[in-house]
């Protein structure tokens, strides 16, 4: 899986949790990436760290089926509804 991939699939999971979070519409501020080794993706998993009244601030991992940490991402969302 290449850089942009795991890039790719850390965004969707860290936009799809950030929007559920705040129960509407939210857009991307930021994001950090940390990409720390290659394999084929099991899963990725996003929690939040924190909400403010008009920010989501979100962590994720993606992991191989294995459980071997792939790359790891922060975001920060602002809610537009």
């Amino acid at each position: 899986m290449s850089a942009s991939e795991i890039t790719a699939r850390l965004v969707d999971a860290l936009t799809n949790a950030a929007t559920q979070e705040a129960g509407g519409a939210t857009a991307l501020v930021s994001v950090t990436v940390d990409v720390l080794g290659g394999g084929e993706a099991g899963s990725a998993r996003a929690t939040l760290v924190r909400k403010t009244r008009t920010l989501v601030f979100m962590s994720a991992e993606l992991r191989t089926s294995a459980g071997e940490r792939i790359a790891t991402a922060s975001s920060v969302h602002k809610l537009t509804t």
